[in-house]
């Protein structure tokens, strides 16, 4: 299988924008004591911004090339995996987070239970995605498909509905521009 993103490795970080790391961890609740789950974490670029806010943290990738990359980071462990086959027990996380990384994944519906499967019982799981309901993202999407990537943008009302068949609370924070954050967290009762 070809991989468009061991190829883009090296670079990657010169050209990706960097989250506001302020507001991914008060979306996340960190500080947080226990492991925090980077999926589709590529280079760990957003890992390292959360270095200290868990007591492990750990990225998942399919691309040898990104994780190549993130091992060179201060903290950081990785696991080659797909995100529909994670090769952690049921309840390992506190925290989990996909950023910019979910229209990647092979299968949308498969990635969240499993994310949701590792997740601890009053854990959170934030997915930070483009939102394809604006004209600029429409286009990107296009233009991932022509260049045969398997790229399937949802819209964030689908993406909380896939998590609220999983019993979770979800909460949508949309920016208005070009991201929005859906924080799901899984209340135990």
């Amino acid at each position: 299988m070809f991989d468009h993103f061991t190829i883009a490795a090296p670079f990657y970080e010169h050209f990706a924008r960097l989250l506001d790391p302020t507001r991914l961890r008060s979306y996340l609740g960190l500080p947080v004591a226990g492991r925090l789950l980077d999926a589709g974490g590529g280079t760990g670029r957003v890992a390292q911004a959360l270095c200290g806010q868990a007591d492990k943290i750990v990225v998942v990738d399919t691309s040898l090339g990104m994780l190549t990359q993130a091992l060179s980071k201060e903290c950081i462990c990785a696991v080659r995996s797909p995100v529909e086959r994670l090769p952690f027990g049921d309840a390992t996380f506190a925290r989990a987070i996909v950023v910019d990384a979910f229209h990647h994944f092979a299968d949308h519906r498969a990635a969240i239970a499993e994310l949701w499967r590792v997740l601890e019982p009053q854990g959170r799981l934030v997915i930070e995605e483009p939102n394809i309901e604006t004209v600029a993202i429409k286009l990107i999407g296009f233009a991932e498909r022509l260049a045969l990537m398997r790229s399937r943008f949802y819209s964030p009302r689908d993406i909380a509905q896939m998590l609220q068949s999983h019993g979770a609370q979800v909460h949508i924070h949309d920016d208005h521009a070009f991201n929005t954050w859906i924080v799901a967290d899984k209340v135990i009762s």
